[in-house]
């Protein structure tokens, strides 16, 4: 009983004020609605970028095992909350030695993570900074993968990969 009672005495003492107007937003500025989100990443030094909604999150890449003969780009599986996952590195160089490397996890029935070497964070582009040929100055190699859009960042050309195509070669 006396326990019930100092709490509700600290329940009683407890007062809660109306919330700030500055908190209190009904709907997202309509200029918002109109932004581009894309995660940007490196690999091999090369810039890469996702649409976020494309994604399930971010994680330190765990111990990853090879497979034999693996597709394109594949260069191993893992286990992802329990999940087998496969991983895919976009870069043309080779990354073994690379120490602290990040997966990007791709929504979708299958589970892909995407290898980054570093993740440089969220972009929110308007729709018309996106184009969607490639400039003409990438080589056969940069237009290995399958790309939706191009935008400059920091004077590179970013490939905006395109996941559905990926999945499918």
């Amino acid at each position: 009983m006396a326990t019930e009672e100092r709490r509700d005495k600290r329940r009683a003492k407890l007062e809660v004020g109306p919330l700030p107007l500055g908190l209190i937003q009904s709907e997202p500025e309509a200029a918002d609605a109109n932004l581009v989100s894309l995660l940007v990443f490196e690999m091999g030094g090369q810039p890469f970028a996702i649409g976020v909604e494309q994604t399930e999150g971010v994680v330190d890449c765990p111990r990853l095992s090879p497979l034999p003969s693996p597709p394109d780009g594949i260069i191993g599986i893992t286990s992802i909350r329990g999940r087998m996952t496969l991983v895919m590195d976009l870069s043309l160089n080779e990354n073994i030695g690379e120490e602290k490397r990040r997966l990007i996890l791709v929504k979708g029935e299958a589970q892909l993570g995407l290898l980054a070497g570093r993740v440089a964070g969220v972009v929110a582009l308007k729709p018309e900074r996106l184009q969607k040929s490639p400039p003409p100055k990438l080589t056969e190699e940069e237009r290995r993968w399958p790309a939706q859009a191009y935008f400059k960042n920091e004077g590179q050309y970013v490939p905006v990969i395109d996941i559905e195509q990926l999945t499918e070669t």
